[in-house]
């Protein structure tokens, strides 16, 4: 992403304008997010046939569902967050599709 997101929407603007379709061409996946501290919310992402789409809402059935402190989720997207050091520090929780979250950062251009 080229511009670091400070809000959980800009986060979500970031995915989709960082977003590979053809890395994600045959991938037809929902995840929801649920976050918790500054910036409460649920949020669902859909990745489906080469395409990407959002909403602050719930998802019907997600294959995952993330909970994480919305300072946490900018950290990770930052880079000033270690992915599997949120896990395991129990700061990214994980509930369904747990390599999912593997797969996802590979539909997205890494930031710079």
């Amino acid at each position: 992403m080229a511009d670091q997101p400070a809000t959980v929407p800009e986060s979500f603007q970031g995915l989709q304008a960082a977003f590979l379709p053809d890395r994600a061409s045959t991938v037809n996946k929902t995840i929801q997010f649920d976050f918790t501290g500054a910036e409460p919310g649920t949020w669902r992402l859909t990745v489906a046939n080469g395409t990407i789409s959002y909403a602050q809402e719930a998802a019907q059935n997600p294959n995952a569902t993330v909970t994480v402190d919305s300072e946490d989720w900018l950290k990770l997207l930052r880079g000033e967050l270690n992915p599997m050091s949120a896990v395991l520090s129990g700061k990214l929780k994980i509930k369904g599709d747990m390599t999912l979250l593997a797969q996802f950062q590979t539909w997205f251009q890494q930031p710079a």
